[in-house]
């Protein structure tokens, strides 16, 4: 990563003016990984972009023996959290977990998932203020979403909590402002069809964004973060063109595909959409994802900054 002291010192400059107060932004990050154990660099990376904000996965909730549901792949710590940075655990729901739950039964749900969230906190040393879910929900699983994290929101709550909520693109639709949640965060990122061999940048193009973007209206960004892609990949189709795998970005040169098609998230297609976008007004928060010094060394730190200064 290449930076004069010139610009750091401006950056710091602009950060002391603007950056997480009232009126400014939050800069966050996720981390996605099951193991907590951020290299040197991961970590000098977070004290140089000045990052207050950390959205941190603690566990996923699935299908647990084609029964019943249960939380799954939960994350180790090798290390302890910062003191400097806020928490924010993320609990991922996949789409089938949903669809086990029945609706009269979100309640007890919601108070299993959050009172496993307040132990986690406990056990290592951070302050709960904020508890996130993400699930990319449909049709058919959107009414127990909602009551979900109606039930989880009443719930936390009560003990000083805020509740959270991912949204992807196909989510935005006129029923999302019913969703009672105390904020919500924008994925735009997985934008494409992954599958396609005709996709041609499946984590971010513009071109899947735009159909979509007379939906983020100027009152509904005002309720919501936006989070971008800082990672990329390789999508692997054997020789008759069908999708075959994924590939690490630490493994691109070495996969044996037929056919591969290396993505990133790329600063010209996000800068696109931001031209479209209608800016929010008071304080506002950017998460990049996410927290890996495989992906982020591929950026610059110029290009970070734009990001979050965006």
């Amino acid at each position: 990563m290449k930076q004069s002291l010139l610009t750091i010192l401006l950056a710091a400059l602009l950060a002391a003016c603007s950056g997480g107060e009232e009126g400014g932004t939050v800069r966050a990050v996720y981390h996605w990984k099951t193991t907590y154990n951020p290299t040197q660099y991961e970590l000098q990376w977070l004290r140089d972009h000045r990052v207050t904000r950390l959205y941190l996965r603690v566990f996923d909730v699935d299908i647990y023996e084609e029964e019943d549901i249960a939380p799954i792949a939960t994350t180790r710590f090798r290390q302890l959290l910062p003191d400097s940075m806020e928490i924010v655990p993320v609990v991922y729901i996949t789409n089938e977990a949903m669809g086990r739950v029945y609706y009269w039964s979100t309640e007890k749900y919601a108070e299993k998932i959050a009172d496993r969230v307040i132990r986690m906190a406990e056990c290592n040393g951070f302050e709960l203020k904020e508890m996130q879910v993400d699930c990319d929900w449909s049709e058919r699983t959107e009414e127990t979403y909602y009551a979900l994290c109606e039930s989880l929101r009443k719930y936390l709550n009560e003990k000083g909590v805020r509740l959270s909520s991912t949204v992807r693109l196909h989510q935005v639709c006129d029923k999302l402002d019913e969703l009672e949640v105390d904020d919500k965060v924008l994925m735009l990122y997985n934008t494409g069809n992954l599958r396609s061999r005709e996709t041609r940048n499946s984590i971010l193009d513009y071109k899947d964004v735009e159909p979509y973007l007379s939906r983020l209206t100027a009152a509904r960004m005002a309720t919501m973060g936006v989070a971008w892609p800082v990672f990329g990949w390789g999508v692997a189709f054997d020789g008759e063109g069908r999708f075959s795998h994924l590939v690490t970005s630490a493994n691109l040169a070495s996969d044996s595909a037929a056919h591969l098609r290396e993505e990133w998230g790329e600063l010209g297609e996000m800068r696109r959409v931001w031209e479209k976008m209608p800016q929010a007004s008071g304080q506002h928060v950017v998460v990049l994802y996410h927290l890996d010094s495989l992906n982020l060394s591929k950026y610059s730190y110029d290009e970070i900054e734009e990001i979050y200064n965006r």
